[in-house]
């Protein structure tokens, strides 16, 4: 999870997960979010294990949550694209 810690940005202050916008190559809002997981985290995590949980109309995306097993341990891969985060258990 990451942080907004920028005043300026949109949703100042509230924790948000890691994330990105599709691209060509993919074939839905799924595996843009598992592509930008493993780019962020370096987790490879299969489609299955994501559970879809809605649409944010406000932002026009949509919201998966994923549940790491014990061993999976995310990576900070991209410092220098995002704030500081942490794990949420």
């Amino acid at each position: 999870m990451s942080v907004r810690i920028d005043q300026k940005k949109e949703m100042y202050g509230l924790h948000q997960s890691l994330g990105g916008g599709e691209e060509l190559k993919d074939s839905n809002s799924l595996e843009a979010a598992l592509r930008e997981r493993k780019e962020e985290t370096s987790l490879r995590i299969y489609l299955s294990r994501a559970k879809w949980i809605g649409n944010n109309p406000q932002f026009d995306y949509d919201i998966y949550s994923i549940e790491l097993d014990i061993g999976e341990n995310p990576q900070w891969t991209e410092q220098n694209k995002i704030g500081p985060w942490g794990i949420i258990l």
